[in-house]
């Protein structure tokens, strides 16, 4: 992942300050200089966006005390609508993995286990920062009875990153903004099943041959 797909600022939303400041220093370990910033609330979150316009991902919990249970994604399914290019990667103690690919299919950017090893969550937000999509274990092992389809757009994404473009020299070459890009990438890694660009390059390349003869 080139450079400059990398967040300069990240917002931490969970309703536990002991997992807030967990998350907090696992980003500083994983990019040094990330500037971090936390809420408890779907409200304070709603809040901080509107303060804050660089932030450039949110880190957010599935439960927090203004979503109600009955609903957990209701709070990725708000900020999808008011921030649609804006990364957010959900955490949960939660081990459903169908909840899981339901978050995934509705534009989220990783799902992270509570429950994983330290070093996992920090190579996962490793990869999130850069861009990245991440799926748990469980979730790459799964096999979807109906698979999920790349738009057009999205297959033009994905044919320049086969050709080792940037995100910013894809934007250029497709006439997008570089949000935009990175947007498309995040639904790309989601539906191939990867979670970088190498990955995304041997995937896409055997998507594209069985779906149009591609070379």
């Amino acid at each position: 992942m080139d450079a400059s797909t990398s967040v300069a600022h990240v917002l931490v939303v969970d309703d536990h300050a002991v997992v807030r400041l967990g998350l907090v220093q696992l980003l500083h370990q994983v990019q040094p200089g990330v500037e971090v910033s936390e809420a408890a609330t779907l409200a304070q979150t709603q809040a901080a966006l509107a303060a804050r316009p660089d932030i450039g991902l949110v880190v957010l919990d599935l439960h927090l005390a203004d979503v109600p249970d009955t609903t957990p994604l209701l709070g990725l399914r708000c900020l999808r609508v008011q921030h649609p290019l804006l990364p957010v990667a959900m955490i949960s103690a939660d081990g459903e993995v169908a909840l899981a690919a339901q978050a995934l299919r509705e534009g989220a950017a990783g799902w992270l286990p509570k429950s994983a090893d330290s070093r996992v969550l920090a190579s996962a937000l490793a990869l999130i920062l850069q861009g990245g999509c991440y799926l748990p274990p469980a979730l790459l092992c799964q096999r979807a009875a109906a698979a999920e389809c790349l738009s057009p757009r999205q297959l033009d994404v994905l044919r320049q990153l086969i050709i080792g473009l940037s995100n910013k020299e894809i934007a250029r070459a497709l006439g997008l903004a570089e949000p935009t890009v990175k947007a498309h990438l995040v639904t790309i890694f989601r539906v191939l099943k990867v979670r970088n660009r190498a990955q995304a390059a041997v995937a896409g390349r055997a998507h594209l041959q069985a779906a149009s003869g591609y070379t």
